[in-house]
């Protein structure tokens, strides 16, 4: 049986990755990205590039062409720069018209969707975002998982050329000392999204959470980074009520049968 072709919407620091793996495993894969720069880059690594802008449409050459596979990875980010969240659901949604006649749909979402307070964040817990960029994040999702799509939440992404810790240097006080960090490397990112690639045809309209095994807490990871970066060690607010949530990853353990390569970001200081 062929590979399937893949379509991913942006390859950046987690796209990019992704679509070289793939490409080295016999699929066709069409990559995106927003600079003239980047083109040479993903022809190097196999990947068909075009050059395509993603706002309230999708502008650019050869869009009819991209859209024509089997699967689309949405990767966008979601920018902090948005004066308005909503931009954000504009981006996604001009990239779902253009999906129509597409199979299958996987969309990188974030575990910042939950609240801060939560507890145990699981992806069956019906919870109501507590900000507006959590709710048009919901939105989207829904949107998706509306479409027959799969959903990956991922934590906080670090590896490849974002360290843990990188932001200490310069700093002085910390909030949240005691609050647990929701991580996940990069090489289990792209390693749960090609297992939700390989097993798409039955994962329509589920949402899986992307997060390491171990929940250090913000002062024992931070400290241990600046110890080994030789910073001075950061000095934490003293806080009544610190933050509690602690993203589960159970179901893609046990639906995708994802082992983690990274399960503690502690040891990847």
């Amino acid at each position: 049986m062929p590979f399937a072709s893949v379509s991913i919407i942006g390859c950046g620091w987690l796209g990019l990755p992704l679509a070289e793996i793939l490409a080295r495993q016999g699929y066709r894969v069409n990559g995106s990205t927003t600079t003239l720069e980047k083109i040479p880059v993903l022809q190097k690594a196999g990947i068909f590039p075009f050059l395509l802008q993603v706002d309230a449409s999708v502008r650019g050459e050869g869009v009819k062409d991209f859209f024509d596979t089997d699967i689309v990875v949405i990767t966008l980010p979601f920018r902090r720069s948005f004066t308005d969240p909503h931009d954000y659901r504009k981006q996604v949604d001009a990239v779902l018209a253009q999906c129509k006649n597409v199979p299958s749909l996987i969309f990188t979402s974030s575990t910042s969707v939950y609240p801060d307070n939560i507890g145990s964040a699981a992806e069956e817990l019906d919870f109501k975002p507590d900000n507006e960029r959590s709710k048009v994040l919901r939105q989207v999702e829904k949107h998706i998982t509306a479409r027959k799509g799969i959903v990956v939440r991922f934590s906080g992404l670090y590896g490849g050329t974002r360290k843990i810790g990188a932001f200490l240097s310069g700093k002085k006080e910390f909030s949240g000392g005691d609050s647990p960090v929701n991580l996940i490397h990069q090489d289990d990112a792209v390693g749960i999204l090609q297992k939700v690639i390989e097993q798409r045809e039955k994962l329509a309209g589920e949402i899986f959470n992307g997060c390491s095994d171990a929940h250090p807490t913000k002062k024992v990871l931070y400290t241990a980074a600046a110890k080994k970066m030789n910073l001075a060690p950061p000095q934490f607010i003293e806080e009544k009520n610190s933050v509690k949530k602690i993203v589960v990853n159970e179901k893609v353990k046990k639906v995708l049968g994802y082992k983690f390569l990274h399960p503690d970001p502690l040891k990847n200081i």
